[in-house]
């Protein structure tokens, strides 16, 4: 199941609920019951960039011999 963030239109509270896919429009606020809207999660947005790839060589076998060419 997913975690995603909802804000209550009602009390402004943010909060995150686990909930099957499909089924967002169930949740209702956990303080005044109010009626929720989901929020767009920036968590692992993006990520790709960053991710290191695993070649199974080290930079002291590829042929460029520095991160900096590593592929």
């Amino acid at each position: 199941m997913p975690l995603y963030e909802f804000c209550c239109d009602n009390c402004k509270k943010k909060f995150e609920v686990l909930v099957r896919i499909g089924q967002e429009g169930t949740v209702r606020c956990e303080t005044c019951g109010g009626t929720v809207r989901k929020l767009f999660s920036t968590f692992g947005v993006g990520g790709g960039a960053n991710r290191v790839k695993s070649s199974g060589h080290s930079c002291s076998s590829c042929a460029g011999h520095s991160c900096s060419t590593c592929k």
